[in-house]
């Protein structure tokens, strides 16, 4: 059970610096900001524990 709750925070950071990465990328009208949604998506399945 310990080891799962580390890995959520651990994915629930991931997730928060994706979510900040994807804001600055809209504000900076980056070329390339599909890129970062895969790791946002990823992280927020894996934070909530649904895979």
């Amino acid at each position: 059970m310990e080891n799962t709750n580390k890995q959520k925070g651990i994915w629930w950071l991931v997730f928060f610096a994706s979510t900040a990465a994807l804001g600055w990328a809209i504000f900076s009208h980056w070329e390339w900001l599909t890129l970062i949604l895969p790791f946002q998506t990823t992280a927020f399945v894996k934070a909530m524990d649904i895979m």
